[in-house]
This record gives structure tokens, C-alpha cells and sequence, in this order.
């Protein structure tokens, strides 16, 4: 895929920010750019000296970093949220319904879609139910995601219009939860979720590509200049094709396409590109489990709070073992959603299995990672797994999974430190829309493991912590790494692309609070700077 234009001839000299290398912040250094990429990094005297003729760019202070890469986002939700119903964040059942009846008032045609509820957040801790939303949808039909995507309220018209009634049986790797009578209570996990979203109008082919650079610029006004997209499907896939033949891709993109086996083979039998370009595909994302919050994260016990069940298994973890195996071997990377400790060992086991046939050509991931016994959290550095995990999640999550958990199991809950102990490599991301991109808010969130507000005090297992140094380096060289690209992306190094970002502020002084008020300031994208929209 063509690049977009890169930087002019002319050769840039930027000086006058900490430099945040793979020491850490150094002060006195500058870095000359030319033609997209970096030519040198050294002492500013020097470097003035060695390239008399550069174009100069005085930064006033604060540090110059490597771009960020965004290491788990679904681009086009994010870009769709404009088109949704935003209920995240919001404390109770009315005020939810209050924030639905506001927006279907404006919004009067076609489905009411939206996103982003959390019964965990509300006083009673219930999920909703149809009449819930009947009241106020009538007729017309109604879907509201979770804010982990992994479960649905519907209304009647919905489920209606979906033929779903109390004879209706859970799909494969989804369940329709129903009342006391036996009746679909209008809350559908995982796969039950597709009985209904089938029905909801596509989206032109021009409002999909509208929605995949709405989120691209999303990302990139947080200061990302790559990200990993996961589960792209044959749409999607298209979409981003046109859109980078064009050359108006705003940041790179490392595809992952949707675990749909036609499409798979199809693209795995191209042959992966090794050359950095602003669009590839990388690999196939595949999911085992559902989400903890709503109890479809797969474990090797009950629920504490629901002892008769165990969770979901979203996809039969054998067909997983058999695509991810076909992955590997086309020279591309498997990316497993795996929450539940119970859906991690069967992760591990199935890459166990996928690479002793050799060394893959890339890393194979486990996407989340949230709940891991101390001995699988071992065998990731000892099978070399990249752990891709949001630290946002813990902080969101803390306060119910402790009672998902209870207590015997609770110390298996977002390990990283253990993770890094076991020498496994760490790449960062926020799950976007799930959680907001800001990065800033997730390097916080891996220092201190508390939410904004400073919550709980000490931090959630506060052993698990990591150093600012190790969560900067999750969003840049870690998430390069896992890409297959560390030493031309996500490093301040000569030969790397002039991916970078400067913030006005010494990001290594900075106390946690101020951290997460930390915006970017400057952006430049292969040696092209670009506005940034607040």
C-alpha cells in the first residue's frame, strides 16, 4: 500500500525536549529527521554541527517521545460512537433511561443503537430488561451494547423482529437470559448478540469509511500514530484497502481480521509484507470467552456471585486451535481474546501446540489477560505469548470483580507484574470504545492501579504495579515488538520512522495525578507534523 507523502527533503534538527529513549528521558539530546525517518539522535551540539544546513524546531522544554501505538482498538466502533447512544459512565438505571429518551427524541429514525452501559455501576447491580426500554422505544427497535460489547439489551420490537421467544435455544457460544416465566428478558451475551445485530441496516460503503477515519483521527488527536485494529471483517477490510490506496490513512494500521475461515485463507494465502507500510494486515483475531462483566469470561471454577455457571466458550477452543495453527504458519498472528483464567490456560495451550513445529515468524497474543493463575502467568515469557492488555480495565473493573472473583481466586486478576516477572513481553491499549483511548489515562491506571478518583486506596493489588518507565515502553517499544517491527517503529533510534510526539511536560517527574491531565502537543506522523484537534 502507497505511504502518505513523507517529509520533505529538507532535513529537520528537534531540540529542546527530554528525549524518552530505551534509557529513559535524556536531557541535552535532539534528533534529525529527514525524508519520514530518523537519521541520528545524539548531543544537540553535535548533531548541529554534523547537519549545519537542518531546518531547526526548538521545543520549549517537556519531553519528545515515540509516537504511541494504540495495541487493542476496534476503529470503526470508535468512529461510529457519533451515530450511537453514549451511556458510558452513567450511575443508575434512570439516568440511563433519561440519557436514551434525550437522544431518541432527536434521533427519531430507524433503530435506537448505542453503547456503553454497566450494570456493575448502578445501585441494585441487576442487569436491565426489555420493558425497561419498551417504555420508551414502542415500536420501534432498540439495541444498547454493554460497555464491553459482550452483552445486549434489547427491546420487544427487537427481539421480535429477531423471531426470539421463549423456545428460542442460545446459540453456540451466546445465551438468551430470560425471566422467571421463561421469557427472553431482552439481555443476550456474546454470540446471542448476532440474532439481533444481523437485522440492523448496514452501513454504505462510504459511511464505513467515514466512521474507520473518524476513528483514526480520534486516535490520533490522543497521540497514537499506529494502531492494531482487531477483528476487521471483509467490509472493513475493503474499506481500509480503498482508503489506503488513496493515501489518507492518518496513522498506520496493523489489521486483524475477524475469525471468519473463508475471509482467513483467503488473505493468508498473500503472504504477509515485511516492509512497514501505513496498512497491513497482521493477523486473525479470534476470541475463546466472553466478558467478566457480564460472566461470559470463561473460569475454571463457578462465579463466586453466579455459582452455576462458569462462563461462556464464545468459539470451541479446538476450532481455535486449528485457525490459529494456519495463521502461524502463513507467517502471520494469531490475537486470542482470553479474560478468564479458564479460557488463558486453554490460550496457552493451544500456541503450546500451534508452535512445536518451529519458532513462528511472529509472536503469537493473548488479547486481555485478565484473569491468570500464577502458573500460566509464567508460561507466557517460557512460550514467548504477547500479553496485550488494557490497563484501563482494571481500573474500571475493580470495584465488582472481586465479588466475580471471591477471594481464593482474587490475586489472579490483571498480574502484570507477574507477567513481567516471567519475562513475557507487555503491549498496551485501551480496547477503544470499550474505554477512552487516552493513553495518558492508561499509563496512570499501570502505575497506580486506581481510577481517576483515586480509587481503591493503595491501589488494586498493588504488587502488580508497574514503573512509568515499563508502561512508556508497553505503548511504544512492547507494542512494536508484538508487530514485529522493533527497530523501525516505537523507538527515538537511527533507521526508525519519524513517528513522534511531544508533550509539554518532563513525563518522568510528572506525579500520577498530573499524568493523567497530560495532553499531546505536538504530533508527527513519518516525518510529517499534523494538527492535533482538542
Amino acid at each position: 500500500m502507497p505511504l502518505p507523502p513523507p517529509s520533505p527533503a529538507a532535513i529537520q534538527l528537534i531540540a529542546g525536549a527530554d528525549l524518552w529513549t530505551t534509557q529513559g528521558p535524556q536531557h541535552g539530546q535532539a534528533i534529525v529527521i529527514q525524508k519520514g525517518k530518523i537519521l541520528a539522535v545524539g548531543a544537540v551540539e553535535t548533531l548541529t554541527k554534523s547537519h549545519p544546513g537542518a531546518q531547526r524546531v526548538d521545543l520549549p522544554g517537556g519531553t519528545l517521545l515515540p509516537g504511541f501505538i494504540e495495541g487493542h482498538a476496534h476503529v470503526g466502533s470508535l468512529g461510529a460512537l457519533s451515530h450511537e447512544v453514549d451511556l458510558a459512565g452513567l450511575e443508575s438505571l434512570p439516568e440511563t433511561l433519561g440519557r436514551i429518551r434525550e437522544w431518541s427524541t432527536v434521533h427519531t429514525d430507524g433503530w435506537l443503537i448505542g453503547r456503553g452501559w454497566d450494570q456493575n455501576r448502578w445501585p441494585a447491580k441487576a442487569f436491565p430488561g426489555a420493558r425497561d426500554l419498551d417504555t420508551l422505544t414502542g415500536a420501534r427497535p432498540a439495541m444498547l451494547e454493554r460497555v464491553d460489547g459482550h452483552a445486549a439489551w434489547v427491546n420487544t420490537a427487537a427481539l421480535a423482529i429477531a423471531g426470539i421467544g421463549p423456545q428460542t435455544p442460545d446459540p453456540e457460544g451466546g445465551r438468551i437470559l430470560k425471566d422467571a416465566q421463561g421469557r427472553p428478558n431482552g439481555i443476550l451475551l456474546d454470540a446471542a448478540i448476532h440474532l439481533v445485530a444481523k437485522h440492523i441496516p448496514s452501513a454504505t460503503d462510504t459511511e464505513l469509511e467515514a466512521r474507520i477515519q473518524a476513528g483514526l483521527l480520534a486516535l490520533q488527536a490522543e497521540g497514537f500514530t499506529a494502531v492494531a485494529d482487531m477483528g476487521v471483517d471483509v467490509r472493513g477490510l475493503a474499506a481500509y484497502r480503498r482508503l489506503a490506496k488513496t493515501g489518507v490513512l492518518p496513522i498506520r494500521i496493523f489489521a486483524y481480521l475477524s475469525h471468519d475461515h473463508e475471509l482467513m485463507l483467503k488473505e493468508l494465502k498473500r503472504g504477509r509484507p515485511k516492509k512497514l507500510s501505513f496498512f497491513q494486515v497482521q493477523g486473525v483475531k479470534f476470541y475463546l470467552d466472553g466478558a467478566l462483566g457480564s460472566r461470559g469470561a470463561r473460569l475454571l471454577a463457578p462465579y463466586a456471585d453466579e455459582p452455576t455457571t462458569q462462563g461462556l466458550w464464545v468459539t470451541d477452543p479446538a476450532k481455535v486451535a486449528v485457525d490459529a495453527a494456519v495463521t502461524l504458519r502463513a507467517g502471520y498472528q494469531p490475537a486470542i481474546h482470553a479474560i478468564g483464567d479458564a479460557a488463558n490456560r486453554a490460550a496457552l495451550d493451544l500456541l503450546a501446540g500451534a508452535m512445536k513445529r518451529g519458532r513462528p515468524v511472529l509472536p503469537p497474543r493473548i488479547e486481555h489477560a485478565q484473569i491468570v493463575t500464577a502458573e500460566d502467568a509464567a508460561r507466557f515469557g517460557e512460550l514467548g505469548v504477547v500479553a496485550s492488555v488494557q490497563p484501563v480495565h482494571c481500573t474500571s473493573d475493580h470495584r465488582w470483580t472481586p465479588a466475580r472473583l471471591g477471594p481464593e481466586r482474587l490475586n489472579e486478576a490483571f498480574p502484570w507484574r507477574s507477567l513481567v516477572n516471567g519475562g513475557a513481553l507487555l503491549a498496551f491499549g485501551s480496547d477503544a470504545p470499550v474505554e477512552d483511548a487516552n493513553p495518558f489515562q492508561g499509563l496512570a491506571a499501570a502505575e497506580t492501579r486506581q481510577d481517576p478518583q483515586g480509587d481503591p486506596p493503595g491501589g488494586f493489588l498493588p504488587e502488580q504495579c508497574l514503573s512509568r518507565f515499563e508502561a512508556v515502553r508497553a505503548y511504544t517499544e512492547g507494542n512494536a515488538a508484538a508487530l514485529g517491527h522493533p527497530r523501525d517503529l516505537g523507538t527515538l533510534q537511527k533507521g526508525a520512522v519519524a513517528d513522534l510526539l511531544w508533550v509539554q511536560a518532563p513525563l518522568g517527574d510528572l506525579t500520577p495525578e498530573a499524568l493523567r491531565k497530560v495532553r499531546p502537543g505536538r504530533l508527527w506522523v513519518n516525518g510529517v507534523e499534523v494538527p492535533l484537534a482538542h
